[in-house]
């Protein structure tokens, strides 16, 4: 199978290769990415099963789930919304639904914003770490386009085995590589709302693709509350300097 087929229609991959501060880089086969994996083929579904997963995170909304089930792939599956309102509703956080919250597009940067300063603290980047804690890889997490509640899950992992802001930040924004035929088209759809106006193709790119932007706000939310990303770990997801360590050791090489 053409691995790279796999990446471009469902922004799969996976961050083993980064290299970490102390210059041991993430190990692979530990953990991977993806956009819906309802939507893999035969070929991909054989492939993705040869990888050895142990636990699926699914992050999207249960309406979301529903209507576009996960095959069984032979792992543990949770289903835990990473992205919820102020009053713990969840909320649809897939293309359709950034598009639908967000119709009048003057606000979307704000909606979006938004739920991306939640997300670094969401309950169910607390179960996923502690699977990772618990050394129960490898795992595979995804949401309906493998791009906002995925992007800064994978980011967090990054940082958390000492991975430096770019190299986490240059990760999320690969997914606009992977999703540019999506991108483009969506590009097609809102011409005439767009027009000349650079700023707001840029703000709209959200809708199908990322804006670095936004990862941003979400590590500037974090350090808004906490002196550095060690403190954000440990009082978070119970990750001290020790276990943090322990943690690298593990799954660096």
């Amino acid at each position: 199978m053409k691995t790279e087929d796999i990446r471009k229609r469902l922004n799969f991959r996976e961050l083993g290769g980064y290299t970490a501060a102390d210059g041991r880089k993430v190990n692979y086969g530990q953990f991977f990415r993806s956009g819906p994996l309802a939507d893999l083929n035969d070929e991909e579904m054989a492939f993705v099963k040869t990888l050895g997963i142990r636990h699926v995170f699914d992050f999207r909304s249960e309406y979301e789930a529903n209507e576009v089930p996960d095959p069984d792939i032979g792992a543990q599956y949770h289903l835990i919304n990473a992205m919820v309102d102020g009053n713990g509703n969840q909320v649809q956080f897939d293309p359709k639904g950034i598009e639908e919250a967000a119709k009048d597009h003057a606000n979307a940067n704000d909606f979006i914003e938004k739920m991306y300063g939640s997300l670094p603290f969401c309950k169910a980047y607390k179960e996923m770490f502690e699977v990772i804690k618990a050394e129960q890889t490898p795992i595979l997490f995804h949401c309906s386009a493998g791009k906002d509640r995925t992007g800064i899950a994978a980011v967090l992992i990054l940082l958390m085995l000492g991975v430096d802001e770019k190299t986490a930040l240059d990760d999320y924004e690969l997914t606009n590589e992977y999703r540019r035929e999506l991108i483009e088209k969506f590009f097609e759809k809102v011409a005439h709302i767009i027009g000349d106006n650079k700023e707001l193709k840029q703000q709209m790119q959200a809708f199908e693709g990322v804006n670095r932007t936004s990862a941003e706000y979400s590590l500037k939310t974090i350090k808004a509350r906490y002196a550095d990303y060690g403190a954000f770990f440990e009082d978070v997801f119970g990750i001290d300097a020790e276990m943090r360590q322990k943690l690298q050791d593990q799954y660096l090489i």
